[in-house]
This record gives structure tokens, C-alpha cells and sequence, in this order.
């Protein structure tokens, strides 16, 4: 089975400054913005729709962004739904989020900030603990 990454673009950017910033009340300036993924398969073209946003729209920092994208990746088969998992929270995000993370880099540059590169995400971890929090749904009682 082979996957080949077709496209990417962004959906939504947003960036503003925060007026309301107080530079004194914090020694450091913590950023760690929420991540989203989310996906959809059109098993008819055998291809993977996946989602990816990254946002920091509170805290006392200098600014605020967020920016959406999209990415479709084209199967020659459909995979098994545990790989096909794999591919839509791991693989697919891992591919796409240095897309994202240049946009970051460069909108706050242009806005006249040092350029914020964001860490590197692990999404295996990332998926792993995010499934460890999924609530564990009851047997159905017969």
C-alpha cells in the first residue's frame, strides 16, 4: 500500500496583536498553543482528508494566532482502519506541521517579533495520550 501527500493549503490565518500584553508581569513568555487534527476519507477516490490547526488565543503574550490547513493524501488501496488511524493522527500531521510551523515563524517575523519556531510535536506521543484520555466506553449489558 502506498500513500503519496498530493496537496496542502491553508485554510484560515489569523494573527493579532495582544494590546492588552503586559511585558513586566511574566519573567518568561510561555507559548504553547492548542493543536488540532481532525480527518475524513473518501474511500470512493481512496484518499485522506486531514485537518490540521495550531492556535494560541489567550495568555498573557505579545500576540495571538491561529492557523488552519488542509492536506489530501491519495491511498492505491485503503488501508485497515488501525493503520489508516495511524496515517490520519501521526503520519499525515507529522508532514504537515512544518508547513504550519514556517507560517508561524513568518507571521510574527513580519509582524515584527523574532520569528516563533514552535518545538517539534512528537504526534506518536501526542496520539498515545491522547487515546490513553478517550473515555472507555461500557460493554453493552445484555
Amino acid at each position: 500500500m502506498n500513500m503519496t501527500f498530493i496537496n496542502f493549503a491553508l485554510t484560515k490565518v489569523n494573527f493579532s496583536i495582544n494590546r492588552e500584553f503586559k511585558p513586566g508581569e511574566s519573567k518568561d513568555v510561555t507559548i504553547l498553543p492548542d493543536l488540532a487534527i481532525n480527518h475524513e476519507l473518501k474511500k470512493d477516490e481512496k484518499q485522506l482528508i486531514v485537518l490540521l490547526g495550531v492556535r494560541q488565543i489567550t495568555g498573557n503574550i505579545p500576540y495571538y494566532f491561529e492557523v488552519e490547513s488542509v492536506a489530501l493524501f491519495q491511498f492505491d488501496e485503503i488501508p485497515e482502519e488501525k493503520t489508516l488511524k495511524q496515517f490520519s493522527e501521526m503520519n499525515c500531521p507529522a508532514i504537515m506541521f512544518p508547513y504550519i510551523r514556517e507560517t508561524i515563524a513568518d507571521l510574527t517575523r513580519r509582524a515584527g517579533f523574532p520569528p516563533l519556531h514552535l518545538n517539534p510535536i512528537n504526534f506518536i506521543q501526542l496520539a498515545k495520550e491522547r487515546e490513553s484520555k478517550q473515555p472507555v466506553q461500557p460493554e453493552p449489558s445484555s
